[in-house]
């Protein structure tokens, strides 16, 4: 009688882990499924602004893609503020009609850190830069 509750808790156990894995494979092909609807994204080369005589400057790359059959953008870029004068570089990104951020970056001593817009709806992005 041991031996059959021993051997029938062993089946309940495998049951168990087989029924997991199954779940963990579902999980990963639902996962698959729902990645499947964006492409790949694909970049243009390193652009640059500068105004002011180079007082101030943004070096930019933007990217593309396509999600849910929409197109998509997305801006990384870089502030530099080169002049002390009291005067900040401001960077604006604007993608689609419903997305807009700006940054702002005063240190003269090294560029800013990478900033980045993330994934908005729109087929193209607007990069601008002032001094402020």
């Amino acid at each position: 009688m041991r031996r059959s509750a021993a051997t029938i808790g062993g089946f309940v156990l495998a049951l168990g882990m087989t029924a997991a894995g199954s779940a963990v494979a579902a999980t990963q092909r639902a996962d698959t499924s729902a990645t499947a609807s964006v492409s790949a994204q694909s970049c243009e080369p390193t652009k640059e602004i500068h105004v002011h005589h180079n007082a101030a400057g943004l070096r930019y790359v933007e990217c593309h893609r396509t999600s849910g059959g929409r197109r998509q953008s997305s801006v990384a870029l870089w502030l530099w503020d080169n002049k002390t004068d009291g005067k900040c570089a401001s960077g604006y990104v604007a993608i689609g009609d419903q997305w807009g951020h700006s940054w702002a970056w005063c240190s003269t001593r090294e560029h800013s850190p990478k900033l980045i817009s993330g994934w908005h709806n729109g087929s193209d992005a607007h990069v601008y830069l002032t001094l402020t």
